[in-house]
């Protein structure tokens, strides 16, 4: 369980850190004297991601929250060939 959960925080915190450390790289490779900001949103980008993780991880946990966000109750009920097949037999 400690792997699964590792994986799950990691993928919380790989979303706001990628996100800036590429707007920093972004930023550092169109001109190179601006590495000061680039460092800067790099760093901010790593803390913002802890801070998410672990507020989702002390909040709703982490398999709980990612069992909720991949559950498709809405799918699940519209299977269209069982409500065919159980139209026919209530027609017979």
């Amino acid at each position: 369980m400690f792997f699964i959960n590792s994986i799950y925080w990691l993928w919380i915190f790989i979303v706001p850190s990628g996100i800036l450390c590429f707007i920093g790289y972004w930023i550092y490779a169109k001109d190179s004297s601006n590495i000061a900001l680039s460092i800067i949103l790099s760093i901010i980008g790593i803390l913002s991601g802890i801070f998410f993780a672990e507020k989702v991880r002390k909040k709703h946990g982490l398999s709980n929250f990612f069992s909720r966000i991949s559950a498709t109750p809405d799918v699940n009920d519209s299977n269209i060939l069982d409500k065919e097949s159980e139209e026919e037999k209530r027609n017979l």
